[in-house]
């Protein structure tokens, strides 16, 4: 069972799901969700299978609602917002785990504040690894444009080659500059139904230390 926190963030309380591993402590996670105006929140089957796996490598996981879900303050800010408030909670959450690496992963829109997120951070205190799944780099199901950061790293990249929100041929566009392995699931459509069994190993032999 997750433990409910609260921190203060820009437009007022963010809520985070709190998660303790079994054992020893090694590290610390923060782990973004998909669109909140599309139904996504810290409990989709995504973000959830990504902080099991953090936490089967003993680290603290912590999930945040983005504005205006669940129980955070604020509304929608199209990623503008929420990568403030994300910022916000990994200050918050390394300033009581010091001595602590950091991890960090994302799904879909969570992938693209991370992203986001981990272009700000200071290279020395950017996350040891990270994991960004269905990462949206141009213009997402005909809707909205994003415009995602050339960012650089140890970063696993995992994408539905059938993905029909966030197109796979759009990715590959914007890896090729920065030469960043991709991690492709043949027939695999933007939410990984019927999938979840291949993510985790590619997720498990990336997360090997």
């Amino acid at each position: 069972m997750s433990e409910q926190i609260f921190i203060q963030g820009h437009a007022g309380q963010i809520e985070v799901f709190v998660d303790y591993p079994q054992g020893e402590v090694k590290g610390f996670a923060v782990v973004t969700h998909p669109h909140p105006l599309q139904g996504g929140t810290p409990l989709h089957k995504v973000p959830v299978l990504l902080a099991q796996m953090f936490l089967e490598r003993g680290c603290i996981v912590y999930r945040p609602s983005f504005r205006g879900a669940g129980q955070s303050d604020g509304i929608h800010d199209e990623g503008y917002g929420e990568t403030e408030d994300v910022l916000e909670l990994i200050k918050h959450v390394r300033a009581m785990h010091t001595t602590l690496p950091f991890y960090a992963g994302g799904f879909s829109f969570g992938a693209h504040v991370m992203a986001k997120c981990y272009h700000s951070l200071q290279e020395e205190i950017r996350p040891k690894q990270t994991i960004l799944c269905g990462l949206p780099t141009a213009t997402v199901a005909g809707v909205r444009h994003y415009v995602t950061p050339a960012i650089k790293g140890d970063i696993l990249f995992i994408h539905g080659e059938a993905d029909e929100v966030t197109l796979l041929s759009d990715l590959i566009a914007w890896a090729k500059p920065q030469r960043h392995l991709l991690t492709v699931l043949p027939g695999a459509n933007h939410f990984f139904t019927g999938y979840l069994k291949q993510l985790r190993i590619a997720i498990s032999r990336y997360l090997v230390s």
